[in-house]
């Protein structure tokens, strides 16, 4: 009996719960626990960290019947063209038949499952792992139905329903038995406030449950709720963080249902050695649990809502002609230089003053307009208004807005409207200038002084002149005749 050639078997623990089946590659070492089930036949817990730690994350059947099995070390995980035995295995037709006992047994398949397949009320854990090994040596180390030592009607009946079955199949490929799930996440930079994404998810299976830790809403591009538990291949996915402003990280998590099989494992004779095709242990072939998953997963950080930058302005009030803040009585005019911060450069904007009465808040109706465009965020430009004559007397103080391009009719962006704003305040002056006197010559020194009675100095002084200058001219007169005498 072929189950004579075997060794004795140990039991640790069987597949429980759903398992969280760790990808694993070609060449990934593998750790192989004792063997589980009859003692003829058994199945190998295996843990894909490389040593035994926690559930295990697969399960495996022998496929070298003639050969000593190896446990307590690692092995090395291949695809079947890494296969060193020599027999049936190695004929292309063949692993497809095993893969397909492994796809409808035990484990990749509920005890319940099975034994309704196989036509029994009930069959234990050891008659369904002795039903498939038997089914997948009638394939790797024989080419009939041998004669083989059943423990119970059941395992019988297991085994038949398995090689029936794949009989009947042309096999499966490797590809059927594959199970993929993947997440990418997004490689620009994300902000809070926003739809964070997409997230793109990959499978070959019909769909994947997605979740997200901590909890968000997932959607699609526009802003709908999607079904977590029913994410296609290719669907692309976002996180709705419409209602957040500060900076957080999340993980996206994808989940299909089943895990790689039929993977091969080459085993060393001994810990640490390398398995050969003239010298290895038993080469076995992995089998996920039914309950196994298939995950993957993606981070994602998101920077805070960035603070929003108010643009700003105020002003200062002068006189054009001397700089000062008093305006002559007849008007002028005078310059708001307006100091503005957090613009957009390249943008244009306006700005529109408008001049106040400071008394009542009236306006007068004088107005200045400026657009530009600024070459910085911070920077200054001048408003200009013609204070026409009529304002004597009067303080004036300058408003402004300030508007995104030309359009003055929406909300400005700024504004600066303080009617006790000293620097943005000019006073009208209110006097009328008069022409300057010019004061009278002083009197000579001990000259004469008019009766309070009397005529005006002027006066009198003309009369006196008119006398010296008739006197001179009797003098003349008299020394003439003398002269002629």
């Amino acid at each position: 009996m072929f189950a004579g050639a075997l060794l004795a078997l140990g039991v640790i623990f069987a597949p429980g719960g759903a398992a969280l089946a760790a990808e694993i590659e070609n060449g990934d070492p593998v750790y192989i626990g004792g063997r589980e089930g009859y003692s003829g036949t058994g199945i190998f817990p295996i843990w894909s960290s490389g040593s035994q730690a926690g559930e295990p994350d697969y399960w495996a059947y022998c496929i070298e019947h003639d050969v000593s099995a190896k446990t307590g070390l690692q092995g090395t995980v291949g695809d079947v063209d890494s296969f060193l035995g020599s027999n049936y295995f190695a004929d292309p037709a063949i692993p497809g038949k095993v893969r397909w006992v492994l796809a409808h047994s035990y484990p990749a398949v509920s005890l319940e499952e099975l034994a309704a397949e196989a036509g029994v009320p009930v069959i234990s854990r050891s008659d369904a792992i002795e039903a498939t090994q038997y089914a997948i040596w009638r394939y790797t180390d024989l080419n009939f139905d041998a004669a083989w030592a059943w423990e119970t009607p059941e395992s019988e009946a297991a085994y038949w329903y398995l090689v029936n079955g794949a009989n009947a199949s042309p096999g499966l490929t490797p590809g059927e038995l594959t199970v993929t799930a993947s997440v990418t996440a997004p490689s620009a930079a994300q902000i809070a406030g926003t739809l964070v994404g997409p997230f793109v998810v990959n499978t070959n299976q019909a769909t994947v449950a997605l979740s997200v830790d901590p909890v968000v809403t997932v959607t699609d591009v526009d802003g709908n709720a999607i079904d977590v538990n029913t994410v296609a291949d290719g669907q692309e996915i976002y996180l709705d963080l419409r209602g957040t402003t500060t900076t957080g990280s999340a993980t996206v998590r994808v989940v299909a249902d089943g895990a790689a099989t039929g993977k091969v494992v080459s085993v060393p004779n001994t810990p640490g050695g390398t398995p050969s095709e003239a010298d290895h242990a038993q080469t076995i072939i992995l089998v996920a649990p039914g309950s196994a998953t298939t995950t993957a997963e993606a981070a994602v950080t998101w920077a805070a809502v960035p603070v929003a930058v108010v643009p700003a302005i105020g002003t200062s009030l002068v006189d054009s002609a001397d700089g000062d803040r008093v305006l002559a009585w007849n008007g002028g005019t005078v310059i708001d230089t307006v100091a503005y911060e957090n613009l957009v450069p390249g943008t244009e904007y306006t700005l529109v003053g408008e001049l106040m009465r400071k008394a009542d808040g009236s306006s007068t109706g004088i107005t200045g307009t400026t657009t530009f465009t600024p070459t910085s965020a911070n920077g200054s430009v001048d408003v200009r208004f013609v204070v026409p004559e009529g304002f004597a007397g009067q303080t004036l103080v300058a408003f402004e807005w300030l508007f995104v391009g030309t359009d003055t009719l929406g909300e400005p962006v700024a504004a600066h409207t303080d009617i006790e704003d000293a620097a943005q305040t000019v006073v009208v002056d209110t006097t009328v200038p008069v022409a300057p006197v010019v004061p009278a010559a002083p009197s000579p020194s001990g000259g004469q002084h008019l009766a309070a009675t009397g005529s005006p100095a002027p006066v009198a002084l003309a009369a006196g002149a008119l006398l010296s200058v008739l006197a001179g001219a009797a003098l003349m007169i008299a020394r003439r005749r003398s002269a002629e005498a």
